[in-house]
């Protein structure tokens, strides 16, 4: 239903009109009743306009008609300029949406490629606080993409790095949240799974070797995050381990034994679609420093293995030792060749969670 304010003030002054005709009709009834006016009230013929009675308003009624005009009139300026002002609000503000923590840049290159993922974690935990990151984590979505790009190009803006990064550095805000530890670790088992389901298996399933760089930039992304909390205690081991053998597992697969079975894994679906003309595939796979990657988690995985609080490396070459098994084998198996010490020590710095002398402890007489 209109309001009397939004109505315009010649709806008002047709409103005056058509009250002063019923008044001038309700006094001819009531002249009737009384016995006045011949008992009958003046129909106009067809061709006779109708005259309507006039009535003189008060000084004091004119007054209050004119406030109420001009009322509405203010009013319904009023609305329209707010209106106009709403509107243009968005055309002032062109560029990306600041995120939560003040930083369009760093969620950009998160969304994009999950780089820089754990110091934007760590900002906003320290500006909003543990419940705000936990949200935060529950709604992120690395982007899918297919898209061929060089592994060290791609999209997104430059990231700030903490330089050097301490894993095991537990930030204030982390301290304070102790007790929230374990919501905060089921935030990060379900971000690190549904990056497994619905990007590393999709990649699986589609075996395009486009998509190889997204591959291990989310691969990366989910395993940084599962090592820095495991070492901030946040994380237990047995689970930060598991979904690294999935990884593993997922990146490289299993070739059939019998004729019914199909081949599964990442590399190897990619491996069996190129049987063919393997060379094009060994230059991509060169090019992405493929062994070097997977190497490189795979040390990663040793190290969590090693102790609970992955701090010790003493025992890491022993670690895993059937899973090591399986990798030299596939390794051999689509000739994909033994990584490097340097190759290692390349996908490692791509993490982004170690400081340089811990780098060339997890590298030392690899390869």
């Amino acid at each position: 239903m209109t309001s009397f304010r939004d109505l315009t003030t010649s709806q008002l002054k047709r409103i005056v009109v058509i009250k002063e005709k019923i008044e001038a009709l309700q006094r001819q009834m009531e002249s009737i009743v009384a016995g006045g006016g011949g008992g009958e009230i003046p129909i106009p013929s067809a061709g006779e306009a109708p005259v309507p009675a006039k009535r003189i308003l008060s000084a004091a009624h004119r007054r209050k008609l004119l406030k109420a005009l001009a009322k509405a009139r203010q009013m319904r300026w009023a609305k329209i300029k707010g209106e106009a002002a709403t509107d243009a609000k968005p055309a002032k503000k062109k560029g990306r949406r600041k995120n939560a923590a003040g930083n369009s840049e760093r969620e950009t290159a998160v969304r994009e490629t999950g780089r820089g993922l754990v110091e934007h974690l760590d900002e906003i935990g320290r500006r909003q606080g543990h419940a705000q990151l936990m949200q935060y984590l529950m709604n992120l979505r690395i982007h899918y993409t297919e898209e061929s790009r060089g592994r060290d190009g791609g999209h997104g803006c430059p990231v700030e790095i903490r330089d050097p990064f301490h894993a095991d550095t537990t930030p204030d805000w982390l301290k304070l949240a102790r007790e929230q530890f374990p919501a905060l670790g089921e935030a990060i088992y379900s971000f690190a799974d549904r990056h497994r389901n619905r990007v590393l298996r999709r990649h699986e399933r589609n075996a395009d070797i486009a998509g190889l760089t997204n591959f291990m930039d989310v691969m990366a992304a989910t395993s940084k995050v599962l090592f820095v909390y495991l070492r901030r205690g946040v994380l237990n081991q047995p689970q930060v381990i598991a979904r690294m053998r999935d990884y593993l597992n997922i990146f490289t697969g299993k070739f059939p034994a019998v004729p019914e079975e199909q081949t599964t894994g990442y590399l190897a679906r990619i491996y069996s679609n190129h049987k063919g003309d393997p060379g094009p595939l060994q230059k991509t796979l060169e090019e992405h420093n493929v062994s070097g990657h997977l190497r490189a988690l795979l040390r990663v995985a040793q190290v969590v293995r090693g102790t609970a609080d992955a701090s010790d490396l003493s025992h890491a070459a022993s670690q895993l030792p059937m899973l090591v098994d399986q990798i030299t084998a596939f390794e051999n198996r689509i000739g994909l060749g033994r990584a490097t010490a340097a190759q290692i020590g390349k996908a490692l710095e791509g993490y982004e969670m170690l400081t340089r002398q811990e780098l060339e402890l997890w590298t030392k007489d690899m390869a």
